[in-house]
């Protein structure tokens, strides 16, 4: 039993700040695995800060260890201030400063999760910035998601004997780990095309919601299956549609 021990001790002396990270990653974040990953997440972020201040890993650290702590923050001003706006700013500057880019995706949660603790703590300016920085990676990541799709060059309004298409079939969009764990909950607009074929084009983002889920909305609205729009003659046309995709968090085990 003290050599099991011993041994224990001695691969968590030896775990690089990189073990940990994925050490965590394996646990998952969850109700129940929170208090057990948070004091992993703080050495990992303090090994990162000594080992290699600019490495990309330390931003995902820092972040990670932000949503644990505004999980348990429970929408305390105080805390969000004092314990979990800082480590979204810091992972942000990492970002910035990195030689390597940061994946959009990354880069765009850290935007949106620091925006959202701002907002909360009356920094409204520089949230609406963040914001808007999000934004257009998740624009940008919703048009990469149809590269090769065909372009619609002609599309009609309903209205004046043009009627509009109808779902035929669908399926609803998944939540994104992240997003279920910090009950995110909202819609994402978007706006397209469905062609004479019934099938929907040139998905355009209106609305972010963030969280991985626009992406998430716009793979599930590229499954479904309309009745297209028709003329008075009772002709297929290619129809715009403008549409919100809900998401509503249902409570359930909470996994990251």
């Amino acid at each position: 039993m003290l050599l099991l021990l011993c041994f224990s001790s001695f691969a968590q002396n030896t775990e690089t700040p990189h073990d940990t990270v994925q050490r965590v990653k394996g646990i998952g974040l969850s109700a129940n695995t929170v208090d057990q990953v948070e004091p992993l997440l703080e050495r990992a972020v303090q090994g990162w800060a000594d080992l290699n201040p600019r490495s990309l890993e330390y931003a995902q650290a820092l972040t990670m260890l932000g949503m644990v702590r505004q999980f348990l923050a429970d929408l305390d001003i105080h805390a969000f201030r004092d314990n979990v706006e800082p480590l979204y700013k810091k992972a942000l500057s990492v970002y910035d400063r990195s030689i390597v880019p940061p994946a959009p995706a990354d880069l765009a949660l850290t935007l949106e999760l620091e925006a959202g603790v701002l907002n909360a703590i009356g920094e409204v300016q520089e949230a609406t910035f963040l914001s808007e920085r999000a934004i257009t990676i998740r624009k940008a990541r919703v048009r990469e998601t149809q590269e090769g799709a065909p372009r619609m060059t002609t599309a009609y309004k309903p209205g004046q004997g043009i009627s509009a298409p109808t779902i035929a079939a669908r399926s609803e969009p998944a939540y994104t780990n992240e997003a279920r764990f910090l009950r995110v909950q909202g819609a994402v607009g978007l706006r397209f095309v469905v062609d004479e074929n019934g099938a929907p084009q040139d998905i355009s983002l209106v609305q972010s919601l963030g969280y991985g889920l626009d992406e998430n909305a716009v793979l599930a609205v590229r499954a479904w299956k309309f009745l297209p729009g028709k003329d008075e003659s009772g002709k297929p046309l290619p129809t715009i549609v403008n549409m919100e995709i809900g998401f509503k968090f249902l409570e359930s085990p909470r996994e990251f």
